[in-house]
């Protein structure tokens, strides 16, 4: 237990504290606005890494059918949870929508195949490959109408903003290039590598940006209550999915440590980007990246 607890400490959540402090550092000392990073990430290095990781991602067809089916069936749950919260709660729309995006997206890319490596070797980290996929596809689409809707909003009107979000045909192009069997120019593969290779540091630069812009004070009782059940609910959730989907051994394994992840930086993106309350989701991100160094210790003892 107090390898994994050392491991996980300086092989991946250091690194992340360290871009994610640089970003804070920062904002703290300068006036720059996220808004332009944001675009940044969402208009070129996130959709380049959404096509390089399933270009390159090589998994079992039965497997990558599990995956998918237990990532869709989580984060409906997740959602359906995080909308029973904030009515409960009363809380107002762009709450409950800050709030359903940090509720059911989890860090699976920047953070959980970091801990599957370390944890799994290059057999796990494949498999969280295809785990991120999928939720970068959901978060595409389920995402960004989550972050786009407003009550009253007219269907074509909240189509025409989730369709200016390319993280869809990023996805969708990938499985183009694939099914026909084209093997990218090596430069135009390299062009790509690049953009998508900054992806992870620039998101992780945006929120630390964001949490030096948040007023603690305003909305602690809010993030508390998300913190507390993003860290709760998905794992007790993974572990009776895995037995209903039939899931066993390093899959298993794989299913249970991504969901547990803390909420994901895609929801502070997109929060960000529809303004949806970012300060709220940015505090939410911070709170749950850093619990989840004992969390995760915990869950990981455990399937170990």
């Amino acid at each position: 237990m107090g390898g994994i607890r050392l491991g996980v400490l300086f092989e991946v959540i250091l690194p992340i504290f360290l871009v994610a402090g640089a970003g804070y550092l920062l904002g703290r000392l300068s006036r720059l606005d996220a808004t332009l990073l944001t675009r940044v990430v969402l208009y070129l290095l996130g959709p380049a890494l959404i096509f390089r990781s399933l270009y390159t991602s090589t998994v079992a067809g039965e497997d990558v059918l599990r995956i998918a089916g237990f990532v869709v069936i989580l984060q409906v749950a997740l959602l359906a949870i995080s909308r029973g919260l904030g009515r409960a709660l009363k809380w107002e729309d762009d709450t409950r929508a800050a709030g359903s995006l940090v509720m059911t997206f989890a860090n699976c890319g920047t953070y959980g195949l970091a801990v599957l490596l370390f944890a799994y070797g290059e057999a796990g980290f494949t498999l969280g490959v295809v785990y991120m996929l999928t939720s970068s596809l959901l978060q595409a689409t389920l995402g960004v109408g989550i972050g786009a809707w407003h009550k009253g909003m007219r269907i074509g009107v909240w189509l025409g903003q989730a369709a200016r979000v390319p993280w869809l045909y990023a996805f969708l192009l990938a499985l183009f290039v694939r099914a026909i069997g084209w093997d990218l120019p090596s430069g135009v593969y390299r062009g790509i590598d690049l953009l998508a290779s900054a992806a992870i540091p620039v998101q992780l630069i945006v929120l630390g940006i964001q949490l030096a812009r948040v007023p603690l004070r305003g909305v602690a009782r809010e993030a508390v209550w998300l913190t507390g059940v993003k860290l709760v609910a998905p794992p007790l959730l993974a572990w009776g999915l895995t037995a209903l989907l039939g899931a066993e051994g390093l899959l298993r394994s794989v299913l249970i440590v991504e969901a547990s992840m803390p909420s994901a930086i895609n929801a502070l993106i997109l929060a960000t980007h529809f303004n949806r309350r970012p300060q709220l989701a940015a505090t939410v991100v911070f709170l749950t990246t850093a619990i989840s160094l004992g969390s995760l210790t915990v869950i990981l003892s455990i399937l170990n």
